[in-house]
């Protein structure tokens, strides 16, 4: 760099035997005196440039009271004298262009000598001054260029400057120290751009992130292992294909991806689900004898346990194993959790047995799963066996593991049992949150107990815990499966004003109440004050909706909505289509609800047991037994079970077209196949056999209905015309 670059330096510091290359040299200390500056003073050479001069000297003219303490710094090189006063108070007493000269003396002096933790506090103190006066801290830069003795000082000056505005979260001011480094053509260190790079990825910066990969690819420093790995972790996840661009250019330019490279992106193909690619991919990588760590197989646990394969996981759990890789606390917290999660708690507490036999000492997320699977699992006692023991195992008891328990008793009923946790918890100085409150309030709903329900929200309230917008929601059900669906509305207006937002929840559970009451045109109203506020409805509040006007009989609004949904891009899903396909049937309607059902399977949706039930039925209603007993042919090709109901439909349709011994032989299979037949199938058998005439076989099938325990119903005396010998009676 030459002296042009640099500026109009001081003759000091440019002079051929640099001041901070000679600190101990005492004809150089005392340029630094007070006594020293003297404006008319020459410095031991001429200063050939009159306009460097004019620069200088108003900077030390006006207010020359701080220069005792660059002397003494510089004597020293001591950071408790550079630290007599900080630069908020010397602003204040001796003005901010003075002191930013002083401190970017002293700034220089340390950096000259390595002194750059020292020299890098004093950028912070300067930065943080700035910022919180609201003044450009780039300005700060010149101050450091003017009096830097090197380039070599200006180039540690500024990636010193580069990290403490990335610190302070100023990344455009960081980014600029870079570019009018690169212009300068000083020697940046790839660490302090990784540094920014990083923040920057930390920040969701986008541009910063580009720009800087950029300018290092072209200007340098050339990029590094960490420096891919930086930016792929900003790709994992978002772009997939970018992330695996970034990996065919470490390749290209001859840079190995290390271990924490291959994690990243392993960790990003999991969130996008694809899991299986992972584990293809990892495998591949330990075939080729790759740098691999626990973290790269916990990503791919992770990704298998999200889906729901959780045998797969254990798999990888065993493979990692046998790749000399020993499953660690996180390997094990993850699939424990996936096996609770599923519902598998045997097998979630044969992994902790395992886990805790290896020597691996399980941490607060294991044991947050482990009472979190207890709880669901409903084994409570166990749960608080597990809870008493945990500060053996060097664990506190907080909020988290309250938590977990108090909503496992709240879910279970254990109203009681969580009160006496809640008071234990005031004992150990831990307050009752909104999610203690939620759990107890959502319990008092459950149990139809509303007003024990509003009378915790008011000392809830009274308390100074602040409801959230799922305690109100509780709240608005509870009133909703009281049918007090207005004091729900009023419930609603005043979260509002309290700047809580209804969410779709909230609203989901209005308008189902409001169906459930066949009152779907006010919940159609609802639905359209829901749009307005900006809340997008999802696929849960369009079914519902459908499904309200089906029951009312209203198809024409029904398929408005199916349609509105489409167009809105909301995909539809089984429960859409079985409420639709429903409404069909009722009107008997079968070949557009065949088409309709045959749409949903085109579109990728695999029919469940309600959908195949609701259109046998349909087609048993209309006397179409073939086209019925073909569904039920297919449903249990695809796997599925028909239950009770299904058979029924099946049994009914015979009887109606007085097939009687198809009827019975459905009837003999229901008891082979466990689908017990219930009071509905008794009676339709019954009702079969009086049509044909065989009052014989319909008593018989009656008292074996009885022999059952199944107590016959108003319909059933009907079928047995049992209510007519009372009528001819009397």
């Amino acid at each position: 760099m030459s002296r042009k670059q640099l500026g109009c330096l001081p003759r000091v510091l440019l002079s051929k035997g640099r001041l901070f290359s000679a600190y101990s040299s005492a004809s150089s200390v005392c340029l630094l005196d007070e006594q020293s500056f003297d404006r008319n003073q020459t410095l031991g050479t001429e200063i050939d440039d009159r306009s460097c001069r004019e620069r200088l000297n108003p900077c030390i003219g006006r207010n020359r009271s701080l220069f005792p303490l660059v002397a003494r710094v510089f004597h020293s090189l001591n950071w408790d004298t550079a630290r007599e006063i900080s630069f908020m108070k010397a602003a204040e007493k001796h003005g901010l262009s003075h002191s930013m000269y002083v401190f970017a003396f002293i700034i220089n002096i340390f950096v000259s000598v390595g002194l750059r933790g020292e020299a890098n506090s004093l950028l912070r103190e300067i930065v943080c001054y700035l910022k919180n006066v609201n003044l450009d801290a780039f300005g700060l830069l010149d101050a450091l260029v003017e009096l830097s003795g090197s380039t070599g000082t200006l180039s540690v000056v500024s990636q010193e400057l580069i990290k403490v505005f990335t610190e302070f979260s100023m990344l455009v001011h960081a980014m600029d120290v870079f570019l009018w480094a690169k212009k300068m053509g000083l020697e940046l260190s790839i660490f302090s751009c990784n540094f920014l790079l990083k923040h920057s990825v930390k920040r969701n910066e986008a541009a910063l992130v580009t720009s800087l990969f950029d300018e290092m690819k072209n200007c340098g420093p050339t990029p590094n292992v960490y420096t891919y790995t930086i930016l792929m972790d900003f790709y994992c996840g978002k772009d997939m294909g970018r992330a695996t661009e970034i990996l065919e250019e470490m390749e290209r330019n001859d840079v190995h991806p290390n271990a924490v490279t291959y994690s990243t992106y392993i960790r990003g193909l999991c969130i996008a689900g694809e899991t299986e690619l992972a584990w293809d991919f990892l495998r591949d990588l330990r075939d080729r004898e790759l740098p691999l760590n626990s973290h790269c197989y916990n990503a791919v646990i992770h990704g298998f346990c999200c889906k729901g394969s959780l045998y797969e996981a254990v798999m990888v759990l065993e493979e990692m194993r046998s790749c000399g890789l020993l499953p660690d606390v996180h390997s094990y917290s993850i699939l424990i959790h996936g096996f609770f999660k599923n519902g598998n708690v045997r097998k979630g507490l044969s992994l902790f047995d395992e886990m805790v036999t290896s020597g691996i000492r399980p941490n607060l997320v294991t044991y947050s799963s482990l009472l979190d699977g207890l709880c669901k699992r409903g084994q409570m006692e166990s749960a608080l066996y597990l809870f008493q023991r945990l500060s053996g195992f060097g664990f506190k008891y907080d909020q988290t593991f309250y938590n977990i328990l108090i909503d496992g008793y709240c879910k279970h009923g254990d109203l009681a049992g969580a009160h006496r946790l809640i008071q234990e918890m005031i004992g150990h100085d831990l307050v009752p949150d909104v999610f203690n409150h939620t759990s107890l309030i959502c319990s008092y709903c459950k149990n139809r107990c509303l007003k024990m329900a509003l009378e915790l929200f008011k000392d809830m309230l009274a308390n100074g815990v602040l409801p959230n917008v799922v305690t109100c929601t509780v709240i608005v059900d509870g009133y909703c499966m009281e049918g007090l669906v207005l004091e729900a509305f009023k419930l609603m207006d005043e979260m509002l004003e309290q700047g809580i937002i209804p969410n779709l929840f909230t609203y989901n559970v209005i308008i189902n109440r409001l169906c459930k009451e066949r009152k779907s045109e006010w919940a159609m109203e609802i639905f359209e004050s829901m749009v307005k506020r900006g809340l997008v409805p999802d696929v849960v509040i369009y079914s519902t909706l459908i499904n309200g006007f089906v029951n009312e009989l209203n198809l024409e609004e029904a398929f408005k909505l199916y349609a509105r949904m489409s167009k809105d891009g909301i995909t539809p899903n089984i429960i859409t289509y079985t409420n639709l396909i429903n409404g069909l049937c009722n009107y008997g309607r079968m070949r557009e609800a065949l088409n309709l059902f045959e749409e949903m399977i085109r579109k990728g949706l695999v029919p469940d047991k309600i959908a195949y039930t609701t259109i046998i039925a349909g087609f048993c209603r209309t006397g179409d037994i073939k086209k019925a007993l073909n569904l039920f042919n297919q449903m249990v090709q695809s796997g599925l079970l028909p239950d009770v109901v299904t058979y029924t439909c099946l049994v009914d349709g015979y009887c109606k077209s007085r097939r009687m011994d198809n009827a019975v032989v459905l009837f003999d299979d229901m008891e082979k196949k466990e689908a017990a037949p219930n009071l509905v199938t008794y009676t339709a058998l019954i009702a079969g056999f009086r049509n044909t005439g065989d009052w014989s076989k319909a008593f018989k099938v009656y008292e074996k209905m009885l022999e059952k325990g199944i107590e016959p119903d108003a319909v059933t005396y009907t079928a047995l015309g049992l209510h007519l010998q009372q009528d001819e009676k009397g």
